[in-house]
């Protein structure tokens, strides 16, 4: 699984493969994130989307509170901003770290890189696909007039670019909450394979421990949970900017919309198509 030997090569680990994993090398929330800061304001150095900062951090689950199910579907940090109409926070990369305190760790965190995923199939037109998205919004998905639509379930984006609606609508189906699409880990599998596209060949288990950090690239690689996490077991902090005008949002909208035809910058990700879940074994450990 390699070692932490080398790990000044991190930033290039990031920019090409979308994530990097740290092994067992930190033993605060304090210094791991210290490191995550220094990755990801290398990787914003070299790139058109510096003035990075921290807009969030969490700890999940809360500590005090109740474990985790046993699974959470794939998502996007803070959503994708289909229709901004002010300025809102856009995540760009994920930070997670465990305590060495926390001791046995039984969940994994899912990588799914989106290059890889939706290249597996044909779709709409680059205008036709917001035409879908911004319908789905209005319909299905928590739009609001005066606070715009972000769409953060992976679920609900790919459905509402192929057109076709098949999930619960948030607006119009009582007491359903977002995330809770899926039952488990098999219905969400199986409601990709319906839209033709296979989630287990591309997908990047990372069985994190304590003292582990991963980093990823928020609008490359899809995220989500197999197992349930313990009070206090994950500490999560998001990168990104703030208050971003909605100009610039819409910006990130297009080159997001461009991985649907491939038509954009090659995606973080895509080198590795064919491994899947044997990926956690090789990718971009240090």
């Amino acid at each position: 699984m390699g070692d932490n030997r080398g790990v000044t090569g991190a930033p290039s680990f990031l920019r090409e493969s979308g994530f990097v994993w740290i092994r067992s090398a930190f033993n605060t929330p304090a210094s791991a994130f210290a490191r995550s800061q220094e990755l990801i304001q290398e990787c914003a150095a070299s790139s058109v989307h510096g003035g990075l900062r921290v807009i969030g951090e969490f700890i999940l689950p809360p500590p005090g509170g109740q474990p985790t199910r046993d699974f959470q579907t794939l998502h996007i940090d803070f959503g994708l901003p289909v229709r901004p109409v002010r300025g809102q926070d856009v995540a760009r990369y994920t930070a997670l770290f465990i305590p060495q305190s926390v001791g046995t760790v039984t969940a994994a965190t899912r990588l799914v890189p989106l290059g890889a995923l939706l290249g597996q199939r044909r779709w709409p037109d680059p205008s036709r696909l917001l035409k879908n998205l911004t319908g789905y919004g209005k319909s299905h998905g928590a739009w609001d007039d005066a606070d715009g639509y972000y769409e953060g379930s992976l679920g609900r984006v790919v459905e509402a670019a192929a057109g076709v609606p098949r999930l619960p609508s948030v607006k119009s189906t009582p007491g359903f909450l977002c995330g809770m699409e899926f039952n488990n880990l098999a219905a969400e599998v199986s409601f990709f394979k319906s839209l033709g596209l296979d989630v287990d060949a591309v997908e990047v288990e990372i069985p994190l421990r304590p003292g582990d950090l991963l980093v990823f690239d928020n609008f490359a690689l899809a995220h989500g949970r197999r197992g349930s996490r313990r009070p206090g077991e994950l500490h999560q902090r998001v990168y990104g900017h703030r208050s971003l005008p909605p100009a610039a949002q819409c910006g990130f909208r297009d080159r997001f919309l461009a991985t649907f035809e491939g038509t954009g910058r090659r995606a973080p990700g895509t080198a590795d198509q064919s491994n899947g879940r044997r990926a956690r074994s090789s990718l971009s450990t240090l």
